[in-house]
């Protein structure tokens, strides 16, 4: 993004400019949402004012969906809000938009061309190829079908685990490829080895309680479903907000945490701006001096 911002700057060709300030997001789930709520917040406010040539009313960002809705795993009344709250963010929602390809200057989303510099993946991944190493039985993404207990289908010792493995739950449906899932799977085939090992009997088939999902939206803003209890707004944010300060290691990085999220909250910024790679030729070598450092030893 900054790397985009830097070109369109420089550039004095008004096509350019316009797919360099086009960001697109593929993919409506919590991660696609969250990410652009992000970029709109930080591309309208903390980067469109340190630039003197672009105008943030040229920004597009775009989240597209190949499904009806966004946050299709969400009750009905939390899809439909953030929905809303994207659009007030600035983000063009695009839905029931099939991605056709992706190539070095956009993207074809059905019969429409965009041309944008920058294009986010954030609709799930294909899982590594283990099925096809074990001639075992695959999901549609190539995540290995799995037996009750996390093994593959006809090789007892074998488990699979997290996004590589294919669980249906008690709903019928496979578990989502998050970081809760694949701990508590860990934690399940870890004793369930030990417990082999020591001659004990088996467990109890592997079972995952989903304690609620959130997706936030930008600033102030997000939903969250544990259940019984529906949330969204500004209040949804503040749980959002406690349960990742909460998960932090310990006191001192989740007051460093909270501190910086105030100051950010409070002054719509951003306390460090980094350029990964150089846009133009390197600066001269300044003269030799004893007292500088070697190059390569920083």
């Amino acid at each position: 993004m900054l790397d985009a911002f830097e070109r369109a700057e420089r550039s004095v060709d008004p096509s350019e400019i316009a797919s360099l300030l086009t960001f697109v997001v593929v993919g409506g789930g919590p991660t696609g949402v969250e990410m652009a709520g992000a970029i709109a917040e930080l591309a309208k406010t903390a980067l469109a004012r340190d630039f003197r040539n672009i105008d943030s009313n040229a920004l597009r960002i775009i989240l597209v969906e190949a499904g009806p809705t966004i946050l299709s795993a969400f009750p009905d009344d939390l899809p439909g809000y953030a929905a809303a709250a994207l659009t007030r963010l600035g983000v063009e929602v695009m839905l029931g938009a099939p991605v056709c390809s992706i190539d070095a200057d956009g993207l074809q989303v059905g019969d429409i061309r965009i041309d944008a510099a920058t294009v986010i993946w954030a609709a799930g991944t294909r899982a590594n190829e283990a099925a096809a190493w074990l001639g075992a039985d695959a999901a549609r993404n190539g995540a290995l079908r799995v037996l009750p207990d996390c093994s593959v289908e006809g090789r007892p010792h074998v488990f699979a685990i997290g996004d590589v493995a294919s669980f249906t739950g008690s709903d019928g449906k496979p578990l989502p490829g998050l970081a809760p899932v694949a701990k508590r799977q860990g934690r399940y085939v870890g004793e369930l080895i030990w417990n082999k090992m020591q001659g004990r009997g088996t467990s109890a088939p592997f079972y995952y309680r989903n304690w609620g999902s959130m997706a936030v939206i930008g600033r102030s803003h997000a939903v969250a479903d544990f259940g019984t209890i529906r949330l969204r707004g500004f209040i949804a944010w503040l749980s959002w907000s406690m349960v990742h300060l909460m998960l932090l290691v310990d006191f001192r990085s989740r007051l460093t945490v909270y501190v910086n999220w105030a100051w950010s909250w409070f002054t719509r910024g951003r306390g460090v701006r980094l350029l990964t790679r150089a846009t133009h030729s390197p600066a001269p070598k300044p003269a030799s001096d004893s007292n500088l450092i070697p190059e390569g030893r920083i």
